[in-house]
């Protein structure tokens, strides 16, 4: 089952907490203006090599009187007691080091999901954050999603009985020429991590078998032994099935839907539009498009995720998500996209 123990940690501040932001590219431009938005976050340092992009950043956001440090000047950071917390959107190769450093300099970790490359660094980054009796909060963003937090709250309630299926969706609208894309951390890290978790927490349950499949259609991705189009299956200990289904590259929008069936119902939650009109005319019926992409969909979940972890800064909250949450889906993604691969069901224990 999963855990329902969550780590605070109460610092006696201020009403507003000071941070450090650790990288400002595709995600980390993205918290950003969650941390710019927030009245109650400082922010004091931006930790990134490129300053021009830094600058311009900071710029766009309004948000001025913060010290641009390269990664040289780690320690500075780090050794200022006035910073409480780090929200860490560095590389995925580079996240267990600077969540680690972070933590035994005496700071919060906020981390953009995964906390490290694999599940056993990820365990290593927590055991770390334990040891230092500090909060480790893996930026799980559609928990805090209002739509995709009410399903999984109203499924563990009970309301639509025992569950026997849960179905995801996640196409994304990448071009694939991104740059970046090799550094990712592979189609099922990268997009599965996210709906593994959301299947977990609307079942509260870790599955027992994981099977899994895909091709890749666009050749850079075929040379890096990846895929584009890909799709996990897992099983439950209670007997429940989950499938999570995801494209790199969707052209008619960012397609995110989750649906949980069970014996009494069924709890769906659909995609989020431009806007909500509807046009009706003799040729039928037409919607506007779906938002573009993470940054627009989820706008409102990255806001919160950085609300809440403000409040376990200050004492006021609970972390929402486990240290067996955060490393179990790593483990599940890593053994689907074994699975995958190698073209076989692989059981898991827990």
């Amino acid at each position: 089952m999963i855990s329902d123990e969550m780590a605070t940690v109460n610092s006696g501040v201020s009403e507003k907490v000071t941070l450090a932001l650790f990288g400002v590219g595709r995600i980390g431009s993205v918290h950003l203006k969650s941390i710019a938005r927030h009245p109650r976050i400082h922010l004091k340092y931006l930790v990134e090599e490129a300053v021009d992009l830094a600058k311009k950043a900071l710029n766009d956001v309004g948000l001025e009187h913060v010290s641009i440090v390269n990664f040289k000047g780690v320690s500075q950071v780090l050794e200022d007691k006035s910073v409480q917390g780090v929200v860490v959107c560095t590389p995925t190769s580079t996240h267990q080091k600077v969540v680690t450093q972070a933590l035994r300099a005496g700071k919060a970790v906020f981390c953009e999901k995964p906390v490290a490359h694999n599940s056993e660094a990820a365990d290593e980054c927590y055991k770390v954050a334990e040891e230092c009796k500090l909060p480790l909060l893996c930026a799980f963003h559609k928990r805090f999603d209002p739509t995709f937090g009410a399903i999984i709250k109203r499924s563990r309630d009970g309301e639509i009985g025992q569950i026997r299926y849960i179905k995801t969706t996640l196409r994304d609208t990448m071009d694939p020429s991104f740059p970046g894309l090799s550094t990712l951390g592979g189609c099922f890290l990268d997009l599965a991590l996210h709906d593994v978790d959301l299947a977990c927490a609307c079942i509260g349950e870790f599955p027992t078998t994981v099977s899994g499949d895909g091709h890749a259609f666009a050749k850079d991705i075929e040379k890096n032994k990846d895929f584009d189009q890909a799709i996990a299956n897992l099983k439950f200990p209670s007997g429940a099935l989950a499938t999570i289904e995801m494209s790199r590259f969707c052209n008619y929008g960012y397609d995110q839907r989750l649906e949980v069936f069970g014996i009494g119902g069924m709890l769906s939650g659909s995609n989020v539009h431009d806007n909500h009109v509807v046009a009706f005319n003799n040729s039928g019926t037409s919607q506007p498009k779906l938002q573009a992409s993470f940054p627009e969909r989820y706008l409102e979940s990255y806001y919160n995720e950085m609300d809440h972890f403000v409040k376990v800064i200050q004492g006021k909250e609970k972390l929402c998500i486990s240290r067996m949450d955060a490393v179990a889906a790593i483990k599940i993604v890593e053994a689907c996209e074994k699975a995958a691969k190698t073209k076989t069901i692989i059981d898991l224990t827990w």
